[in-house]
């Protein structure tokens, strides 16, 4: 039997360059494999791990090696394809999954989107034990690499774990006839959140409470380990009761993985994102934190109060989209909002400056560090605003915290406004009050000076400047008579003062000597006289009563009785007189 070795060359050649492509295909997924994980490690460390992975393969290390060295010297990226995921990207895969074909207990209806790892398709139950429709995410064709496999059952994972009204969930999974991987998760019909806020003229509070379900979303995430990473419009759909959700975790990264650390990597290496909405340290390569998610979150925010990106990208290539992002601070919303196609309220410049200014720019901060620490923070901050109290995001002065409270509290301050009015109004008239007592107090102490003056000095020095004077009685008796009359209005007055009283006891005691006293010059009442000495002896008794050890108040008290004793005898009543000299 003759072979022909022409057709059998042929089939020879054609099976050693099967051979060969499938050897360089596996080798540059091992390639691929160790550069991705080498990326993931600090640079210090990843030396020792290529010594430990390319034992004996110095090639392999070298291509590594020179991928690492081509991706540092690139400014963190790759190329531009690695940035941007366009529809070409999607569309050189392999063809969409035909309407009617079953995938496990469902029957596709039809595609709904496409994604850097797969695509996702509307599907119905095709048993007929109840009607539900789900949406099925399935692995392209071709991207079945083990990276891209790790992010799939990564995705899968994350979904199986979470269980928040915000956040699609996932109902099952499992793998195709022809091995690509999938899962079946909640089919969300809704629109992405800022169309939706177009579509239904949203206000701006109402936007700030949808915004807020998002945080919570997030937020729970957060909680399980989770950080999103691809946090914008098109994955936030709003459905037609106003319920957001949280969808498409595929390049999620776990904080705090169960497993095995290489198992739970994500494509670092080209850095699968979505720029307009990525936070500066993902443009850089550097570690991704919650703080990265606020951020994303932050020009979200931004959209949703403005209607467009913080950011004017000069063109698309990737060191003018990383430079604006990494260098560019975001302007203030209110500088930049627009009337067109906005509602009249969202458009309107003094509703956002101010509170919601500086809580979109502090979400925006280019350090992570000087962000929100928490998406818990940032929603608080913003109900805070809505509550009129005081924000995070701004200086805490008492200026800026007591006009926090009025708006929080118009009636009350209102109230308060008019309680204080009417207490400063009676502070000012209890104010002139006591004025005027002081001034009246003063008076008197002037009217009290006076009167001593009269009573110690004018009374006596006019009385014996004209007692030997012809016809004087009648000037010494109409002295007298003022001068009591200003005693006893400064007596009803006295009490609580033992000087001023002691002086108004010596005074009337000097009147008495005026008045009737023997031995000396007097105009001759012996009988007011006696009255005179009687006043200042009430006096000196109501001294010495409150104060019984005072020696001055027991001397004058024995005074008066010495006058009154005196003056008794003199006048025919010696017996009475006698008791008095005695006490």
């Amino acid at each position: 039997m003759r072979i022909d070795p022409k057709p059998s060359g042929r089939r020879s050649t054609d099976k050693a360059n099967d051979v060969e492509q499938s050897v360089r295909r596996k080798h540059w997924e091992k390639v691929q494999a160790l550069f991705e994980q080498a990326l993931e490690l600090p640079e210090t460390e990843r030396a020792k791990f290529l010594e430990q992975k390319c034992i004996g393969d110095d090639a392999l290390r070298r291509e590594v090696e020179s991928l690492l060295d081509s991706h540092a010297s690139a400014g963190a990226f790759i190329d531009e394809r690695s940035l941007f995921f366009s529809e070409e990207d999607f569309q050189n895969g392999d063809e969409a999954v035909p309407p009617g074909q079953l995938i496990g207990a469902y029957r596709i209806v039809r595609e709904i989107g496409r994604g850097g790892m797969g695509a996702v398709y509307l599907a119905e139950r095709a048993d007929e034990q109840y009607q539900k429709q789900v949406a099925i995410k399935l692995i392209k064709r071709g991207m079945d690499t083990d990276s891209v496999l790790r992010h799939f059952r990564n995705e899968r994972q994350i979904l199986a774990s979470f269980d928040h009204p915000n956040i699609a969930r996932l109902f099952d999974g499992g793998t195709t006839d022809d091995g690509l991987p999938y899962f079946v998760m909640e089919y969300v019909e809704g629109l992405p959140i800022n169309e939706y806020c177009a579509v239904h003229k949203v206000s701006l509070v109402e936007r700030l409470e949808l915004f807020r379900e998002v945080c919570a979303a997030v937020s729970y995430a957060h909680r399980h380990t989770v950080i999103h990473r691809d946090i914008k419009m098109s994955n936030i759909l709003v459905t037609s009761d106003g319920t957001p959700k949280l969808l498409d975790f595929g390049i999620a990264k776990i904080l705090q993985p169960s497993g095995e650390p290489e198992a739970l990597m994500t494509m670092t290496g080209v850095r699968p994102m979505t720029p307009e909405y990525a936070s500066p340290e993902q443009i850089r390569g550097e570690a991704v934190t919650t703080a990265s998610d606020v951020y994303s979150l932050g020009i979200v925010l931004y959209e949703l109060l403005v209607g467009r990106s913080p950011y004017r990208f000069a063109s698309r290539s990737p060191l003018d989209v990383a430079r604006e992002i990494t260098d560019t601070e975001a302007p203030r919303p209110s500088t930049v909002v627009s009337n067109k196609n906005q509602q009249s309220e969202i458009s309107n410049q003094k509703l956002l400056r101010g509170d919601l200014d500086n809580i979109v720019l502090m979400a925006l901060r280019k350090e992570p560090e000087r962000r929100y620490q928490s998406v818990e923070q940032l929603s608080d901050d913003i109900h805070r605003h809505l509550g009129n109290r005081p924000i995070l995001a701004r200086k805490d002065t008492v200026r800026y915290r007591a006009a926090k409270f009025v708006q929080r509290n118009k009636v009350a301050v209102a109230a308060a406004l008019l309680l204080l009015a009417s207490l400063i109004a009676g502070l000012i008239a209890t104010t002139w009050q006591a004025h005027r007592a002081t001034v009246e107090k003063a008076r008197a102490e002037k009217r009290f000076n006076d009167v001593r003056h009269l009573a110690h000095s004018v009374l006596f020095d006019y009385h014996d400047a004209v007692k030997n004077l012809p016809g004087a009685t009648a000037v010494r008796e109409r002295l007298v008579k003022d001068a009591l009359a200003y005693l006893d209005s400064l007596n009803s007055e006295a009490a609580g003062d033992p000087a001023l009283q002691r002086e108004l006891a010596a005074a009337y005691e000097r009147v008495g000597d005026v008045r009737g006293e023997v031995y000396g010059a007097s105009i001759g009442d012996m009988t007011g006289a006696l009255d005179s000495y009687h006043k200042a002896l009430r006096i000196r008794e109501a001294l010495v009563a409150a104060n019984p050890r005072d020696v001055n108040n027991r001397r004058g008290l024995a005074d008066s009785c010495m006058k009154i004793g005196t003056q008794l005898q003199d006048i025919t009543d010696a017996a009475r007189g006698l008791d008095y000299l005695r006490k």
